[in-house]
C-alpha cells in the first residue's frame, strides 16, 4: 500500500527546506571555511595539551590567544565565503561581492562593540543572514546604469566590474548601518540576554531540556550557543561552585543541573551531542568525504568542541539534520538528570571547562567514579540511535541514485560512481564549470571579434529562362591572418553568445548598402537574407529591422528556417504583416530538414519555400527522386514559389522537371560572388542565357 501523503508531508517539505537556494548557498559557503576551523581547533589542543601536560603559563596563553583570534575572524570569513556563492546565483562580480560582505559583517562588529553581550551572541548569526539580504540588493543596484563608474568599452573586464561596484557596495553599507543603528537602538537587542536564576534550578528537568534545545536551535540558525547563553552557563558554573562547598562542608550536593553535568553528559563532542552523531557516520555511512569529515572533527571533538561538523557538513541551516541536533542533548540532560535523581550517581562537584576532554570529564564529574564513564558511553550510544536513521536514509538516498536496476534483464546500471554523486551536481562545481565555460566563449567572442565581415551573393537561376532572378546574401568572415573562417563555426559561437539579433542587424544594413549601391550603377536585382526567429519574435530588434529593410523598398526579403514556425505564432504572424506591409517577402529555407513545416504552412503567409540540398543529392535513389518529386508537387499545389539549393550536376538539374518556374540556386551556376561580380554575372545571363555549364570541381561550404 503506497504510503500516505499526509505522511510523507513533514518529510518532503523538509527537503525541499533542505534544497532552498538560499540555504544551499550558506552551506556551500560555510564549507569553504573548513581549513581555517581546522587550523583553529588544531591550537585549541594545544593549548588543552599543553595546560594539561604544565608546560609554562606562556605557552599556554600564546596557543589560547592564537586559537581565540581564529576565532575571531570566523564571522567575517562566513560572510565572505557566502556572499561570494551568492553572487554567482545573482550575476555580480564575484571577489568584489565577497570583498563587501566582509566588511559589512566588519561594520557590524564596529558598531556592536559598545555591546559586547550582543556583539558575542549575534555577529555570527548577522554574518550568515546579511549576505542574503545585501548580495541580491546589490545585485539590483548593479543593474541600474546610473550606479555605474566604468562604462563598457573604455577599460578592462575586472577593472570595470570592480568599479561599478562601488556604488552599490556604498549604497548597501548605508543601509546596513542604517538597520543595524536602528536594531541597537532597541533594548532587548542590545542588552540580548537569556536569563536564569538559581531558582530555576529547583525543576531541573525542565530548565535542562529548555537549556539543551535551545543551545541546539540557537546553533542552527548559526548564533553561537554558548555565548548567547552566557547568563545560563554562568548560573550553571555557580551551581557546581555551590554544589562543591556543600560537599566540602560534608553535605550533598544541592543542584543536580550544573555547568559540569552539562560538559560532561549532554554537550557530549558539543552542541547537540555531536560525538554521537561523528561515531554515527563512520559506524553507517559509506561515503568517502563523510568519513573523512568526521576523523578530521574526532580529536576536537573529544574536547566538546564541534565547530567542523557545525561549518563542515554543515549543521547550520541543515533542517535534515535538525531533529536529532536537538533530541540528542535533550535526551542527555533527562537521563543524566535521572540517574543523579535516583543516587546512582552525585551531583557533580567540581568545576570543569566545557572543553575537558572526553570520559575524563566524565569521570570527574562522577566523583572520581568509572560510574561516570559507563554512563557518558551509554549517552554516547543514544546518541547514536537518534542520529543514526537520518544517516542511514541519506545513505539510502545515495544508493538510489547511484543505481538503476532492470528488472526484466535481472541487471544494474551504475548510473554514477560516488565522486560523481558527490560533486557532479555540487553548485561549487557547477559554479566553475560554467565560469570555464564563460571564459571559453569570451575567448571565443574576442577572437571572433578581429575577423573581417562582409557578404557574398549567391546567384539564383530561372530553370525556365536561364536568367538570374535573384541572389542570396551570405555571411563570410576573414581572420587576422587572411584565412577564410568557416561560417558555420564562428555563427554557432555567436548564436552561443547570444549575439545573432545583432548580426541579423548588421547584415540587413549590409544589405541594404549593396541594394543603394547596385541602383548607383542602375542594376536591381532582388535579394534574401538570413534571420533567426529570435528577431522577428523581439518587438525591439524587429523594429529595427523594418526599418532597415524599408530604405531597400521591397527588393530585400527574408529567410527563415522551418523550424522557427514553431516559435511564437503570435509574434510570427506580426511579423509577416510587417514585412509584407514593406514589400518583403518571407521564405522557408532549408525546407523538410528540421520540423515538419506542412501544419505550419497554412497558417502563415509564407511566399516561397526553398528546398534544401540533402533531397537534390538523394535523387539518385528512386526513393530520394519520389520524395523530391512529392515536395515539387506539394509546392505547385499551395502556389508556392520553388527554389531549390545545392544543384551541382546535370543529372541533378535534368531531374527538376516540373510545369511550375523552378529557381535554381546551386554551384552547377555559380559560386557565391562579390556584388560587383555578381552584376558583371547577372547582366552576361540577360544577353546571353549561356547553356548549362560544367558543374565547379570543388565542394561547397
Amino acid at each position: 500500500m503506497p504510503k500516505s501523503t499526509s505522511l510523507r508531508y513533514p518529510k518532503d517539505r523538509l527537503a525541499a527546506l533542505a534544497t532552498a537556494s538560499s540555504l544551499r548557498a550558506i552551506r556551500e559557503g560555510l564549507l569553504w571555511t573548513l581549513p581555517c576551523l581546522l587550523v583553529t581547533a588544531l591550537f585549541l589542543v594545544l593549548s588543552v595539551v599543553a595546560r594539561q601536560l604544565g608546560l609554562p603559563v606562556a605557552i599556554v596563553e600564546l596557543l589560547t590567544g592564537v586559537h581565540d583570534k581564529l576565532t575571531g575572524i570566523m564571522p567575517i570569513l562566513v560572510g565572505a565565503s557566502i556572499g561570494y556563492m551568492l553572487s554567482f546565483r545573482h550575476h555580480v562580480p564575484h571577489l568584489p561581492t565577497a570583498f563587501l560582505c566582509l566588511s559589512y559583517v566588519v561594520i557590524a562588529e564596529g558598531l556592536m562593540a559598545p555591546y559586547p553581550l550582543a556583539a558575542a551572541t549575534l555577529v555570527l548569526f548577522i554574518a550568515i543572514i546579511s549576505p542574503l539580504l545585501t548580495v541580491p540588493l546589490m545585485a539590483w543596484l548593479h543593474r541600474q546604469r546610473w550606479t555605474w563608474l566604468a562604462p563598457d568599452g573604455l577599460l578592462s573586464e575586472n577593472v570595470r566590474d570592480t568599479l561599478n561596484m562601488v556604488v552599490p557596495g556604498l549604497l548597501t553599507a548605508g543601509l546596513v548601518v542604517l538597520v543595524l543603528s536602528a536594531a541597537l537602538s532597541i533594548p532587548g537587542v542590545a542588552q540580548f540576554n537569556i536569563p536564569l536564576d538559581l531558582a530555576s534550578l529547583n525543576s531541573p528537568f525542565t530548565s535542562g531540556v529548555l537549556t539543551a534545545g535551545l543551545d541546539s536551535l540557537l546553533w542552527f540558525f548559526g548564533i553561537h550557543g554558548y555565548h548567547a547563553m552566557a547568563p545560563v552557563m554562568s548560573v550553571m558554573d555557580q551551581a557546581t561552585q555551590l554544589n562543591a562547598v556543600s560537599h566540602a562542608a560534608g553535605y550533598e550536593g544541592m543542584y543536580a543541573l550544573n555547568g559540569t553535568l552539562l560538559g560532561a553528559f549532554v554537550f557530549i563532542g558539543g552542541s547537540g551531542a555531536t560525538m554521537s552523531l561523528v561515531v554515527a557516520i563512520l559506524m553507517f555511512s559509506r561515503s568517502e568525504p563523510l568519513r573523512v569529515l568526521a576523523l578530521a572533527s574526532l580529536p576536537v571533538a573529544l574536547l566538546n568542541v564541534n565547530e567542523i561538523l557545525l561549518f563542515g557538513l554543515p549543521l547550520i541551516l541543515n533542517p535534515r539534520l535538525l531533529v536529532p541536533f536537538i533530541l540528542a542533548p535533550v535526551a542527555n540532560v533527562v537521563i543524566a538528570l535521572a540517574v543523579v535523581h535516583l543516587g546512582w550517581l552525585p551531583s557533580a562537584a567540581t568545576a570543569l571547562p566545557l572543553t575537558s576532554p572526553v570520559l575524563f570529564n566524565a569521570y570527574i564529574a562522577a566523583g572520581d567514579s568509572l560510574g561516570g564513564v559507563v554512563l557518558q558511553l551509554a549517552l554516547v550510544g543514544i546518541g547514536i540511535c537518534l542520529y543514526a536513521p537520518f544517516i542511514l536514509a541519506q545513505e539510502r538516498k545515495r544508493h538510489e541514485s547511484a543505481a538503476v536496476y532492470f528488472k526484466s534483464m535481472d541487471t544494474t546500471f551504475l548510473r554514477l560512481q560516488e565522486e560523481s554523486l558527490l560533486y557532479g551536481q555540487d553548485p561549487i562545481v557547477k559554479t566553475y564549470t560554467d565560469r570555464a565555460r564563460r571564459v571559453t566563449e569570451n575567448a571565443r567572442i574576442r577572437a571572433i571579434s578581429q575577423y573581417d565581415f562582409y557578404l557574398q551573393f549567391q546567384p539564383q537561376v530561372s530553370l525556365r529562362s536561364g536568367l538570374c532572378t535573384g541572389c542570396e546574401a551570405l555571411l563570410r568572415a576573414t581572420g587576422p591572418e587572411g584565412t577564410q573562417q568557416a561560417p558555420v563555426e564562428f555563427l554557432r559561437w555567436l548564436a552561443e553568445a547570444d549575439l545573432m539579433r545583432e548580426v541579423d542587424l548588421w547584415v540587413a544594413k549590409q544589405a541594404v548598402l549593396q541594394c543603394l549601391q547596385w541602383r548607383k550603377c542602375d542594376f536591381m536585382l532582388p535579394m534574401t537574407i538570413n534571420i533567426t526567429p529570435g528577431t522577428l519574435t523581439s518587438e525591439v530588434y524587429l523594429e529595427k529591422l523594418i526599418k532597415v529593410l524599408a530604405q531597400a523598398g521591397g527588393q530585400i526579403s527574408v529567410e527563415l528556417t522551418e523550424d522557427a514556425l514553431v516559435e511564437d505564432a503570435q509574434a510570427l504572424h506580426t511579423a509577416f504583416d510587417r514585412l509584407h506591409a514593406i514589400g518583403a517577402r518571407v521564405y522557408i529555407d532549408d525546407f523538410g530538414t528540421g520540423y515538419s513545416a506542412l501544419s505550419y504552412l497554412h497558417q502563415f503567409q509564407i511566399d516561397a519555400v526553398k528546398i534544401d540540398r540533402s533531397f537534390v543529392v538523394a535523387q539518385d535513389s528512386d526513393r530520394g527522386a519520389l520524395v523530391m518529386s512529392g515536395l515539387l508537387r506539394f509546392c505547385e499545389a499551395l502556389n508556392l514559389q520553388i527554389i531549390v539549393e545545392g544543384v551541382e550536376t546535370d543529372q541533378q538539374l535534368m531531374a527538376l522537371a516540373s510545369p511550375a518556374e523552378i529557381i535554381v540556386q546551386g554551384w552547377y551556376y555559380s559560386k557565391a560572388l562579390s556584388g560587383e561580380s555578381l552584376m558583371d554575372f547577372t547582366r552576361q545571363r540577360q544577353a546571353a542565357p549561356p547553356m548549362p555549364a560544367q558543374p565547379c570541381p570543388s565542394t561547397p561550404t
